[in-house]
């Protein structure tokens, strides 16, 4: 059985998703698979991106740690927080083009 994300890491993925929606574009081609956005079911996301079932497994249990680890913000610094954002949002088939210093607050 394929692991799939806890209710809350789903909950902390939405909320990413709007917090940074203006700054996210989808890296598919147009079809290939669904796009990502805090309405989608993130489960089907993951499935039409990933369509082996082990990579499927590893992809979420690697944004399953990616999200722990992104929820210390406190213990990181801005540059490895950025970089996490960028992994989770790359999983999921985004890429996230980092705003111009001091335009947008990213506090969550």
């Amino acid at each position: 059985m394929v692991p799939t994300l806890s209710i809350s890491s789903v909950y902390y993925l939405r909320r990413l998703l709007r917090q940074y929606e203006p700054f996210l574009k989808p890296v598919i081609h147009e079809g290939a698979g669904l796009v990502a956005n805090a309405e989608a079911d993130l489960h089907a996301v993951l499935e039409s991106l990933y369509p082996d079932t082990q990579e499927l497994a590893t992809v979420t249990e690697q944004l399953g740690r990616l999200i722990l680890l992104h929820q210390k913000k406190d213990l990181l610094s801005t540059e490895q927080y950025d970089a996490i954002s960028q992994q989770i949002f790359w999983i999921l088939g985004l890429k996230y083009v980092l705003p111009p210093v001091g335009s947008v607050s990213m506090t969550g």
